[in-house]
């Protein structure tokens, strides 16, 4: 059962985070969080949807847009916690378009978590039902070098839009991927905040209030 409320939430999201993170190259700042980017656990989803939902309180959110494919899960459970008036929108990351879709926004991105260092060709973002003036909220599982988000971010400004936000399930701070999306003038926000990983799972969480470290020693 997940506690509702602020620390409960967040809590909760560190113990699962520590529980099931794996350093997969400490080197290269690969981990794995299976409940959090593989299997999705509902009540990850859950609580990281009520912590941005209260974070973004103040905004008036139109659109929520998931970063694939991950970010689509966050994406339709924050929805759900800030209503049902609000539209749920995704961008693909393969070579294939859907045939309905006309209107599309399409770059390059080098993705770190999914390429490997290489070049993954986003198919685009589907611009038939955003509007100018409409305020978005912008999701995805993970912010390593923030390339991905600049990305996406660009080309639904270039749409009219403003991004009122970007928030993630978890961010690496020693890559420093959330700094890189603020300076598009966006409010970043990340429910578990990595500050450094090592050999042997040690992995060290950080946020303004408290610090934990998981794999039995400080990095």
């Amino acid at each position: 059962m997940v506690a509702d409320s602020p620390v409960g939430d967040r809590q909760y999201l560190r113990q699962e985070f520590l529980r099931d993170a794996k350093v997969i190259d400490a080197d290269r700042g690969y981990i794995s969080v299976s409940s959090f980017n593989l299997r999705m656990k509902p009540g990850v989803l859950a609580a990281a949807a009520r912590l941005i939902a209260r974070e973004f309180a103040d905004e008036t959110v139109d659109i929520i847009h998931g970063i694939p494919h991950s970010g689509n899960y966050l994406a339709t459970a924050v929805a759900l916690e800030i209503g049902w008036n609000v539209r749920v929108h995704s961008s693909r990351k393969d070579q294939n378009i859907p045939a309905s879709w006309k209107d599309i926004y399409r770059d390059e991105i080098r993705s770190f978590t999914t390429s490997n260092g290489g070049m993954t060709v986003f198919s685009g973002i589907n611009l038939s039902f955003v509007r100018t003036g409409d305020r978005v909220l912008v999701l995805d599982d993970i912010c390593a070098t923030g390339e991905t988000g600049v990305h996406i971010i660009g080309g639904l400004k270039q749409r009219g839009v403003r991004v009122i936000g970007f928030a993630v399930l978890f961010d690496k701070i020693f890559q420093g991927g959330l700094e890189l999306v603020a300076k598009e003038d966006v409010r970043v926000f990340s429910c578990i905040r990595v500050a450094r990983i090592g050999p042997h799972d040690a992995i060290e969480l950080i946020d303004d209030k408290f610090k934990d470290s998981a794999g039995g020693q400080n990095v």
